[in-house]
């Protein structure tokens, strides 16, 4: 889909050149080809494709071609029970911003909302009733962007509760409800949910790391002072308040693609923000390495547990083992041989040792017995 999202209007798709016509903001989810090439008609260069979007390189998530800006990030998502990862495309020109993605996210449904109830900019026959504020592309990537972030920090809090209920299932496991299950697939079970939760920290560092890249790239920029947006309505999912700051020289001199101050400012939260989310998943790491030490050492336990018994009936059958083999030696001069009670003797001597070894085990405590 290619869709078009303007202020103060709702979410329209575009087939044609003009169904584009006064929107900042155009979208490309999961484009066909015809879609792809509209847009590159639109923006006057050659859009990334899903494997430009898919390079690890540094460079080639963060690049600068004719004054425009191409950013890149792998973006998580929750898919079910499970947390994949999509690229996301950034391209961001004087006049408007593309973006790229090949899956739905919630940020940017959230983000277009905030557009379309954003004030609508004035026509020419009402341009002197009521002072509009022009909505520039700078404004909605920074927008998305925070809302992004927000909607990462909110997927870390779930996995939280997730690693510390994952923690009490291997520490202290429920003993209610039917015991259906063995301790090999209980064991399996955990194991697979930790594996998940490894998973998940490291797409979600992948996420926060381009993100930081970005959020560096666009926190360092400064604009020209015919592209600032004006003081007024600023376009933000989040309850704060900023004030446009006034145009240095410097930023007269700077690249078209880069933002005002007040964006610059909300950047630089967004970095802080994105730091603490990676020292949150840093944690969440240490977290789930030791939840996987921990099961780890209970199958260790469980295994120990097995190799004991299999142990102890070893032990014990290699002394009646021995004592049936003497007395099945067919030599002539056996004084048992010709004894009425040499076949009780023998079959109790065997249980003896038996026996004997058994409450040996158990006072050590191999059997659940004296420890």
């Amino acid at each position: 889909m290619f869709l078009a999202h303007r202020p103060g209007m709702t979410t329209k798709a575009i087939e044609t050149p003009e169904d584009a016509q006064g929107a900042a903001w155009l979208d490309l989810l999961d484009p066909t080809e015809q879609e792809l090439e509209l847009a590159e008609s639109l923006c006057g260069q050659k859009l990334p494709t899903l494997d430009d979007l898919n390079a690890i390189e540094s460079s080639s998530r963060i690049s600068v071609r004719k004054g425009v800006a191409f950013l890149s990030s792998p973006l998580l998502k929750r898919n079910g029970s499970e947390y994949i990862t999509s690229p996301v495309g950034f391209v961001l020109t004087d006049e408007r911003l593309f973006t790229i993605r090949f899956l739905p996210y919630q940020a940017f449904e959230t983000v277009a909302q905030l557009v379309s109830d954003h004030p609508a900019m004035p026509t020419a026959a009402t341009a002197g009733a009521q002072p509009h504020v022009v909505l520039h592309a700078g404004e909605i990537l920074v927008a998305l962007i925070e809302t992004i972030v927000d909607r990462l920090a909110d997927i870390l809090e779930t996995m939280g509760n997730l690693l510390d209920a994952l923690s009490h299932d291997i520490f202290r496991p429920s003993q209610q409800g039917p015991q259906m299950r063995t301790t090999a697939s209980r064991q399996r079970d955990l194991l697979q949910r930790v594996g998940s939760a490894g998973s998940f920290c490291s797409r979600m560092r992948d996420t926060l790391l381009g993100m930081e890249r970005i959020a560096l790239f666009l926190s360092e920029s400064r604009k020209t002072a015919s592209a600032a947006p004006a003081p007024g309505f600023s376009l933000s999912s989040r309850q704060i308040s900023t004030t446009q700051q006034p145009l240095t020289e410097t930023d007269a001199r700077a690249a078209i693609y880069t933002l005002s101050g007040a964006q610059r400012a909300r950047i630089t939260t967004v970095s802080r923000d994105l730091s603490s989310l990676d020292a949150y998943v840093s944690q969440a790491q240490d977290k789930v390495e030791f939840l996987l030490d921990a099961t780890l050492g209970f199958i260790n336990i469980d295994q120990n547990g097995v190799m004991k018994v299999l142990t102890v009936v070893s032990f014990i059958g290699v002394a009646p083992t021995l004592i049936a083999g003497i007395y099945g030696m067919n030599f002539k001069d056996m004084p048992e041989l010709s004894w009425s009670f040499g076949y009780w003797y023998s079959l109790s001597l065997m249980a003896a040792t038996i026996v004997l070894p058994l409450i040996w085990f158990w006072r050590k405590g191999w059997l659940g017995g004296i420890k």
